[in-house]
Parts: structure tokens; C-alpha cells; sequence
């Protein structure tokens, strides 16, 4: 199966970038594409972090955290170091991305930034090398 593999907290970032980036035609589609399907992901994560806040804080009658001074409400007992690597195990998984559908999108995009003629710098440069590492196993995959 042809999948992109990203660990969720690289998702917000990625899409960020995508967003950012100036393209035309088939490769703009492509990003408009992946944009969607990392949005997607990303809700989902967002979702399973809730999950494991909800069994540490404390929620009102409609779901929602009770908030103090800005702050969630911990639960009596609740341990913040368990939290916190609960959250950070959530955060290191994988999200896998089905490309099947959309792999000639996909390859437009990846031929398009393979020679991108904007600089790139720090943070960006290194999203830039994640996403492109993903999209160059798929345009291998594809071959």
C-alpha cells in the first residue's frame, strides 16, 4: 500500500508548510490534496489527546475541561507525570496517510519541489526535508 508516514506531532507543522508553499496547477491540486488528508489526521490526534486529558482533568456536563486561572482543572489524584507521557506517547505515533488515491497528485507535487526556487531556512527547510523524504518513498513505491 502506498501511505505517508508521519508521527502526529509532525502533522500541524506540515500542513503549515503546505499551506505556505507557491505552486500552480497539478502540484497545487497535489498539496490541496495531502493538505486535507493531514488536516484529517491531525483532528483525529487531536481527538486521542482530549481522550487521555479527559482521564486527568476534569470535564463539566457537556465534555468541556473546567478551566482555573487558564488552566485545566487536574483531577484529585491525578499523577501529571503519567499525563504527560501518555500525551507524549500519543504524540510520537504514527499517522499513516493512504496516497492511493491521489498518487498522481502526489508525484506532481513531489516533481514540483524537487526543485522549488524559494529559499528556505531553520525550521521550514527541515519540514521541507521530512515531507520530501516521505514523497520521494512514495514516488519510489510508484516505480
Amino acid at each position: 500500500m502506498q501511505t505517508l508516514e508521519f508521527k502526529n506531532y509532525e502533522l500541524a507543522p506540515i500542513a503549515n508548510f503546505l499551506g505556505e508553499l507557491k505552486l500552480k496547477a497539478r502540484a497545487s491540486r497535489g498539496r490541496s490534496k495531502l493538505f486535507k488528508l493531514i488536516f484529517d489526521k491531525n483532528k483525529e490526534y487531536n481527538e486521542e489527546l482530549d481522550d487521555v486529558r479527559k482521564a486527568y482533568y476534569e470535564t463539566d456536563g457537556n465534555g468541556n475541561f473546567k478551566m482555573e486561572n487558564g488552566d485545566r482543572v487536574l483531577k484529585k489524584g491525578g499523577d501529571v507525570g503519567k499525563l504527560n507521557a501518555e500525551l507524549q506517547e500519543v504524540m510520537n505515533e504514527k499517522a499513516v496517510i493512504n496516497c492511493t488515491e491521489y498518487l498522481e497528485k502526489f508525484n506532481a507535487l513531489y516533481q514540483e519541489l524537487l526543485d522549488y526556487p524559494y529559499e528556505l531556512d531553520n525550521q521550514t527547510a527541515l519540514i521541507y526535508d521530512l515531507l520530501m523524504d516521505e514523497l520521494e518513498k512514495l514516488e519510489n513505491e510508484g516505480n
